[in-house]
């Protein structure tokens, strides 16, 4: 893995390798680094991971790209850091491109994201009543896999997308059975995004030996503390062994991240937006 620095506008295209690009590495209430939104770009195809509140504005205002550009996305969970960004997305595309934005989705995912998120604001025009189908375009999924835990198969371009459930807020720790939905990504099969989830050590080593190819893990880390049960926490991660904690740049993180050094506790690093990870 290489890492390139930006250069006036973010390049949407490449020569056919894969390439990761953090719009935002902050946390829900971070501000200095925007939000853990997450792009690739791989060929002629690129998607974003996420879109947050702060998404469309720091892609204009920093990166010289505008949020209509953008054509297909994974939603990891409905909380505003994650799609907050959304219905600025949507609008645009039936207003301005006149075109829906394509996603892939979970199954169960589709209809909790849109009666309970994403509606809201946009499900009524000057035509009538709108649906999901009206703003969307699923690129197919299948599910592959079922336990230990749901994971869902999808493809873009020569993009190998593998969405697997993740536990992030949960009214028991032990099930998911009423928790909400969250998921992580595999991207490639050598690059694991976790989005937000809880510290989870048995999905972290069942993916890295189902999947020997993994290269790095950008982990989702909380380093304030205070939303522990939520986030996995620095002194979880701390507790991996070092041949993970070697492959883990940690992300979403807040301002706290000045009181501590990952390269000294054996991490790759701290994820950092603005620049280009080549694989």
């Amino acid at each position: 893995m290489t890492i390139k620095p930006f250069r006036d506008k973010i390049e949407l295209k490449n020569d056919g390798h894969l390439s990761l690009f953090f719009i935002g590495t902050g946390s829900a209430f971070a501000k200095d680094n925007f939000q853990n939104n997450l792009l690739l770009i791989k060929g002629d195809q690129h998607l974003l991971i996420d879109c947050g509140t702060l998404c469309p504005y720091a892609l204009e205002t920093v990166y010289n790209t505008k949020i209509s550009e953008i054509r297909n996305v994974i939603l990891t969970h409905p909380h505003a850091d994650h799609i907050g960004g959304m219905e600025e997305m949507l609008l645009i595309g039936r207003y301005v491109t006149k075109s829906p934005v394509n996603i892939i989705i979970p199954k169960p995912f589709k209809k909790k994201l849109w009666n309970e998120s994403i509606r809201g604001g946009i499900q009524f025009s000057e035509h009538g009543k709108m649906t999901f189908e009206d703003y969307f375009k699923e690129i197919p999924n299948k599910r592959i896999l079922k336990k230990p835990f749901e994971m869902y198969h999808g493809t873009l371009g020569t993009m190998d997308l593998k969405i697997f459930r993740t536990r992030h807020v949960t009214t028991s720790t032990k099930s998911l059975k009423n928790s909400q939905l969250s998921y992580g990504v595999l991207i490639d099969e050598k690059v694991l995004f976790t989005a937000d989830t809880q510290f989870n050590e048995h999905q972290l080593r069942y993916l890295l030996s189902k999947y020997k190819n993994i290269q790095n893990i950008f982990q989702d880390c909380d380093i304030s503390g205070y939303s522990a049960g939520v986030h996995a926490s620095y002194d979880q991660l701390c507790s991996l062994p070092p041949e993970i904690r070697a492959k883990m740049y940690l992300c979403h993180y807040n301002n706290a991240v000045n009181s501590i050094d990952a390269l000294v506790d054996g991490f790759a690093g701290l994820a950092r937006h603005g620049v280009y990870y080549n694989f």
